[in-house]
C-alpha cells in the first residue's frame, strides 16, 4: 500500500504497508486447487490502512485481471477464489473456443486468448460438479470484491471488466451472445462503472473505519481497477512512436491508442485490446515476465540457497552472452514450480546449450524475455502500421538494469525508464483526476518526474550475435506447443 501526494512540484510516495499474496493449495471439492485467500489480503489491507495518516482524502484500489469471487444471495463467497494459475480452465477453454469460434469471441471482445481468461474460468464453474453457480447472485472481479468488502459495493470497473473476454470491446456492455450459449448467468454480471468517477463506491464500513482509524470522510473512489491500466496512467508515453512495457510478474507491451484493433492480423498476432481511462484502448501483448526469474530464486531458497536479487543479477552479468535460449511464453512455465529444471529440460528439447550455474539460468531467462519484447515490437508495428522508437518501462522490471540494457540492445530502440510503481502512482492520479475533474492524460503525466534513458549500444555481443539469437528464438516459438 502506497501513500501518494500530489503537490506544486509533482507527486510524493511513501510505502505504508507491503504483504505477500502468493496462492495456496486448498483442497475444493475433493479437488485441490491453486485459490486466493481473499480473508487475508482484506486483513492486510485493514491493516495497511491503520498507518493511514492525518489529511488523506480518497482510496483506491487495483490489481491483477481475470480472477473473480462468486458472491450468494447474502454476500458470502459461494467458495474459494481460484487463481488463475490452476489448470481448472484447460478443458473448458478448448470446450468454449470450439463451441463459439475464435472468431466470434475475438471479434466481439478483441481480447487475447488465454486459457485463463474469466470467460473459460465461469464456463469451468458450469461444468464444476459442486454446481457453484446454483448459489451465486454475482461475479465480483478481485478489486471490485475487494471493494464490496470495504464499502458493501456491488460493481464492475471497466478496465478490469475488459480483460475478462466476457464484455464487448465496442459497445461497452457484457457479451451475452458468448456467455449465453455457455450457461453463465447473465445476472451474475455487475453493473458496469467508468474510472476516475467523482463519486465515490459507497462509504467504508463503520468496523473497518473503529478498526484503522480513518475518518468517514474518506472516499473509496473508483480508480482505475486493473493493475496495468493503472500502470499505463502513470507511463511517460510521449507520443505515438513509443511502446509501454509495465514489466512485473508479468510484461505487457504494447501502444495506447484511440480506438479497438480486432482484425484478422491482430487476432492471429494474438493481440489483447483493454479499456484505459479517458476512453483510451491498450492494445498489447500479455507475455511472460519475471515470474519465471521470481520461480527460480524461490526454488533455490526453498533448497537452502537463498540469493537476492543483486547477487543473481550479477552472475548473470558475467555469463556468456546468448548461451542458452527459451520461449517464456511455453505453457511448461505457466504454472509454479521447479523453474531452472524447466529451463534446463526446455533447452535439452530444444537442441539449446543447457545453463548449468545460477547466473548462466538468469541469463537465459532475461536474454530470453529481450527476445520476446523484440519479436512482439515488430508484430505492434505490423499490425498498427505505427513505427515504434522508444519503449517506455514501468513496474519493479524498471530497476532491472540488465534486463533493460538487453532490450535497448536487443530491440535496437531507446528504453526509457519510468516509475518502478508506476501501478501505484497512476491509481493515484486517476484518483487525483476524480477530485480535481481532469480528463487530460497528458496533464496527469505533466505530474510525473523524468525517467533514465537507455540507448542501443555494441554491449552483449556483436551485431551478428543479436541476429542469430533472434534467429534461434524464431526456431524455438515455432516449435513451441500451446
Amino acid at each position: 500500500m502506497i501513500d501518494v501526494t500530489f503537490d506544486g512540484g509533482g507527486a510524493s510516495m511513501k510505502e505504508l504497508h507491503r504483504f505477500a499474496h502468493e496462492p495456496s493449495r486448498q483442497v475444493v471439492g475433493e479437488v485441490p486447487r491453486w485459490c486466493w485467500d481473499i480473508d487475508a489480503i482484506v486483513h492486510e489491507i485493514t491493516v495497511g490502512l491503520g498507518h493511514v495518516e492525518d489529511g488523506a482524502v480518497s482510496l483506491g484500489i487495483d490489481t491483477w485481471g481475470c480472477d473473480y469471487g462468486l458472491l450468494d444471495a447474502e454476500g458470502a463467497l459461494v467458495g474459494p477464489v481460484t487463481a488463475y494459475r490452476d489448470e481448472r480452465h484447460l478443458a473448458p477453454c478448448a470446450s468454449a473456443r470450439d463451441l463459439l469460434g475464435d472468431e466470434l469471441i475475438y471479434g466481439t471482445t478483441g481480447i487475447q486468448f488465454q486459457p485463463f481468461n474469466t470467460l473459460y474460468q465461469l464456463a469451468a464453474d458450469v461444468v464444476d460438479p459442486g454446481r457453484p453457480l446454483d448459489r451465486a447472485e454475482r461475479m465480483l472481479m478481485i478489486p471490485d470484491l475487494i471493494a464490496n468488502r470495504l464499502c458493501g459495493s456491488i460493481t464492475g470497473e471497466r478496465t478490469n471488466a475488459s480483460t475478462t473476454q466476457c464484455f464487448d470491446a465496442s459497445s461497452n456492455r457484457w457479451a451475452t451472445e458468448l456467455l449465453d450459449p455457455l450457461g453463465i448467468p447473465r445476472s451474475l454480471m455487475p453493473d458496469i462503472i467508468e474510472p476516475g468517477r467523482s463519486d465515490p463506491l459507497g462509504p467504508l464500513r463503520p468496523d473497518l473505519l473503529r478498526a484503522t482509524g480513518l475518518p468517514d470522510t474518506i472516499r473509496l473512489l473508483a480508480s482505475a481497477t486493473h493493475d496495468t491500466a493503472s500502470a499505463v496512467v502513470a507511463a511517460p508515453i510521449a507520443s505515438d512512436r513509443d511502446a509501454f512495457i509495465s514489466s512485473g510478474t508479468w510484461s505487457l507491451i504494447g501502444v495506447e491508442l484511440p480506438d479497438v484493433i480486432s482484425t484478422e492480423e491482430a487476432r492471429t498476432c494474438n493481440f489483447t485490446n483493454e479499456a484505459g481511462v479517458f476512453g483510451t484502448n491498450r492494445f498489447l501483448k500479455n507475455v511472460a515476465g519475471l515470474w519465471l526469474l521470481q520461480q527460480a530464486q524461490a526454488t533455490w531458497s526453498s533448497s537452502g540457497r537463498s540469493r537476492d536479487w543483486a547477487t543473481l543479477i550479477a552472475e548473470a552479468e558475467e555469463a556468456p552472452p546468448f548461451m542458452s535460449i527459451i520461449d517464456p511464453d511455453d505453457p511448461v512455465f505457466s504454472s509454479p514450480g521447479d523453474m531452472p529444471e524447466r529451463i534446463r529440460a526446455s533447452c535439452l528439447r530444444n537442441g539449446e546449450p543447457v545453463p548449468e550455474d545460477d547466473g548462466a539460468v538468469v541469463r537465459c531467462i532475461l536474454e530470453s524475455l529481450a527476445l520476446r519484447y523484440a519479436a512482439c515490437l515488430d508484430e505492434l508495428e505490423s499490425v498498427t502500421g505505427r513505427s515504434i522508437d522508444r519503449l517506455v518501462v514501468v513496474g519493479g522490471g524498471s530497476r532491472n538494469m540488465l534486463l533493460n540494457k538487453l532490450t535497448a540492445r536487443i530491440t535496437g530502440r531507446t528504453v526509457a525508464l519510468g516509475p518502478a510503481e508506476a501501478t501505484a502512482l497512476g491509481n493515484a492520479l486517476v484518483q487525483h483526476a476524480a477530485l480535481e475533474g481532469i480528463t487530460d492524460l497528458h496533464l496527469l503525466r505533466g505530474l510525473i518526474g523524468t525517467e533514465t534513458v537507455i540507448e542501443p549500444s555494441g554491449t552483449f555481443g556483436s551485431d551478428d550475435l543479436c541476429l542469430a539469437a533472434r534467429a534461434r528464438f524464431g526456431r524455438i516459438t515455432d516449435n513451441t506447443i500451446s
